[in-house]
């Protein structure tokens, strides 16, 4: 599973909307987020963590990666 599909994953599970991530992020539109969760544009650490804290999850839950696993 790749980050993008994490991302998704994790936001769906919440019931949350990509506009209310982008939000939580700062961004002034859903298009940031929507961007980074197809894998358009690449997360900043910071994004990260935010995310981590939002989700409830470790860094390793995002930066894992089951290829080499």
């Amino acid at each position: 599973m790749t980050i993008c599909q994490r991302l998704r994953q994790k936001r769906r599970a919440m019931k949350m909307r990509q506009v209310d991530v982008a939000t939580y992020l700062g961004f002034d539109s859903k298009n940031g987020y929507w961007s980074i969760e197809n894998g358009r544009t690449r997360l900043r650490v910071e994004h990260i963590l935010a995310l981590c804290r939002l989700y409830s999850v470790p860094t390793e839950f995002f930066l894992q990666d089951d290829e080499k696993l």
